[in-house]
């Protein structure tokens, strides 16, 4: 099969590099995200690029306006700051016709929330480090990208396919005394599946060369907070984006959503008001542009995004600027 890229462009290798930040959800006893790359995955999200060494730093910041209860909203105030830097390594292996890849993200926040300006507190320090332990991707061409012109960034017209295994490690700075917390004090398992579709441009040449559909799952489960004996309820979360791409432009929507299944429980007893479960939907604007710098490849993306609904959970709305490179 035809290299996605010939250059070694990044046309393919965002998934894995794609570090942002959707609103944290925070519980009466425990302060969480649903597991993945410092927050989520966007385009491209089920391509792997050719065997090699990626990575991407990040940056961003986010307003925390209310409060979602089970049943109501409560006006409130804070923010988040962050940043973080993500590596990706490609094996130069052939699995069922696939590639195989592990990667490790790194980051540190800043967290302030408070119903009001005097009950806000802060939180600051290293987040809990994510891990995809491995992820396996297969890409299936379609007829499109056989008989496209020669291109520095060549569209990846197809289906590509993954199955992937996360992990988050508690690595980040807690203290079971602090109403707010940057790490979590336990570990998240996160086997997850996704697919990127990229076909002609739903929207004409006008408006673009290719249309892209990428979506990836998570399915979150969480040990016990030792300090605490408190346990979180698994959660699904899902990281999406629908794009066009015009050239080395790629804009269009992107969004994440997560919904707890089971309720948290605290010494084995549900917990709370429908056992605390939390539930999120954000949505927003994403523009992403391919580069070179002396030959190397570069992507350059910013999204916003905006919470439409939410369950227990924070009110938000905040910007990610992510650069990712070959290294």
């Amino acid at each position: 099969m035809k290299e996605l890229f010939d250059k070694g462009s990044l046309s393919s290798a965002i998934f894995c590099v794609a570090l942002g930040l959707g609103a944290p959800v925070v519980h009466a006893a425990e302060s969480i995200s649903p597991a993945g790359p410092i927050g989520g995955t966007d385009i491209r999200s089920a391509l792997l690029p050719p065997p090699g060494n990626y990575g991407a730093a990040v940056a961003g910041g986010i307003d925390l306006t209310g409060w979602y209860t089970a049943d109501d909203w409560l006006p409130a105030t804070g923010n988040v700051e962050f940043g973080g830097l993500g590596w990706l390594h490609v094996y130069d292996l052939d699995v069922l016709g696939g590639r195989l890849a592990s990667s490790i993200f790194v980051g540190v926040q800043e967290t302030c929330f408070g119903l009001t300006e005097a009950t806000k507190r802060c939180a600051q320090g290293l987040r809990d480090t994510y891990s995809d332990i491995f992820v396996w991707s297969k890409f299936v061409p379609s007829a499109d990208f056989a008989s496209q012109p020669p291109a520095p960034i060549p569209i990846p017209y197809g289906t590509a396919f993954l199955v992937g295994f996360g992990m988050n490690f508690p690595t980040g700075a807690y203290n079971a005394e602090q109403g707010i917390n940057i790490g979590s004090n336990f570990y998240t398992f996160s086997p997850n599946i996704g697919i990127t579709h990229t076909t002609k441009s739903w929207l004409g040449p006008t408006f673009g060369d290719a249309t892209e559909f990428s979506a990836r799952m998570f399915f979150n489960f969480y040990t016990e907070n030792t300090e605490t004996n408190y346990t979180t309820g698994p959660v699904i979360s899902l990281d999406f984006a629908l794009t066009e791409r015009k050239g080395p432009l790629q804009y269009g929507l992107t969004g994440t959503g997560f919904r707890q299944i089971s309720d948290d429980t605290l010494f084995g007893v549900a917990v709370g008001n429908n056992g605390n479960r939390a539930s999120a939907v954000n949505i927003g604007p994403l523009v992403a542009y391919d580069f070179f710098v002396d030959q190397r490849p570069f992507n350059i993306m910013f999204k916003g995004l905006f919470t439409v609904w939410g369950e227990n959970n924070t009110e938000s709305m905040g910007l990610t600027v992510r650069l990712v490179t070959k290294l």
